[in-house]
């Protein structure tokens, strides 16, 4: 009897020892799953490979990068070069913790600095700025924070290698000098209403930004003055804001009224063939500034640039 209980107190033992040994190597897996980074709130511990990612502004970058989105928030369209990649259920109505909690992120990654106190009892949470950072930079950083540096410098690669053969066709003696306007009408009645300038959306990133072509003087100087980076000109004067080329916004299933007037005609661009009509299903190619999208966005405007007249 006394060696039964010798054993059965021996075997107790050792499966108390082994179960500690277990718990503490998946403590130590846990531990080590994670690393820390340097970001706009400090240095914070993520997960080196995250399994379930929520997101929202940075949609493009997260799926290019091929990580499993749980939750987003954001717009999507059939023009993104990234659409097919869109999860069909993931999609969150409210940028809100509970629809956040639900979704079961390990990461979450948002352009919101108060995203970090709101949401970081749910999960990590990396923020980046959109002031802080330009396009490639920002998808270095989620790349290295989330073990997608590989396929981060893929596609920042490839970006760079177009950018540049397209800077050198832009220095040709057929642009020296020359200014290019991004513009769509509104109509002349409504909330906003005239000749809408673009400088950082509708494409203005790639175009200003990346490819460094320069705005028409006017429009500069009204930049300078108002602080806008985007705002609507009237009927009566938008023709003074014309660039010597031009991308011209459709909206989908509406014609311009612009250009139904006769002052459309006399614009220097326009009686030249100096303007690019873009559908207005393209909306979605030239609606955000990751580098997937720049890329796409790079390729349709180099091309409706060399289709315009001498």
């Amino acid at each position: 009897m006394k060696k039964t209980g010798i054993i059965y107190c021996f075997m107790f033992m050792l499966l108390f020892t082994l179960t500690g040994c277990a718990n503490g190597s998946r403590e130590n897996s846990k531990t080590s799953d994670m690393h820390t980074i340097n970001t706009a709130m400090g240095e914070i511990q993520v997960p080196k490979e995250p399994q379930r990612v929520v997101v929202n502004w940075y949609i493009g970058d997260v799926l290019s990068l091929d990580l499993n989105v749980t939750g987003y928030n954001a717009w999507e369209q059939e023009t993104m070069p990234f659409y097919e990649k869109f999860p069909s259920d993931a999609k969150l109505e409210n940028w809100a913790a509970e629809d956040i909690m639900a979704a079961a992120p390990d990461l979450i990654i948002t352009y919101q600095a108060e995203d970090f106190e709101k949401f970081g009892k749910i999960a990590p949470v990396l923020v980046i700025t959109e002031e802080s950072v330009n396009s490639v930079e920002r998808l270095r950083i989620i790349g290295e924070a989330t073990g997608k540096s590989k396929e981060a410098e893929a596609l920042i690669g490839s970006f760079e290698e177009k950018l540049t053969a397209a800077k050198e066709e832009l220095q040709s003696e057929k642009y020296q000098g020359k200014t290019f306007s991004i513009l769509e009408d509104w109509g002349p009645t409504g909330d906003w209403n005239g000749v809408a300038y673009e400088t950082g959306s509708r494409g203005g990133t790639l175009v200003y930004s990346c490819l460094g072509l320069n705005k028409p003087e006017k429009l500069e100087k009204l930049i300078k003055e108002g602080g806008n980076s985007r705002g609507t000109l009237s009927y009566e004067v938008a023709h003074e804001y014309f660039g010597d080329y031009i991308l011209w916004f459709q909206q989908e299933g509406k014609d311009s009224e612009y250009a139904k007037t006769d002052i459309w005609k006399s614009i220097p661009a326009v009686a030249e063939g100096r303007i690019a009509e873009i559908p207005g299903k393209y909306q979605g190619l030239f609606y955000y500034s990751d580098v997937a999208s720049l890329t796409a966005q790079l390729d349709y405007t180099i091309s409706a640039i060399q289709g315009m007249s001498e």
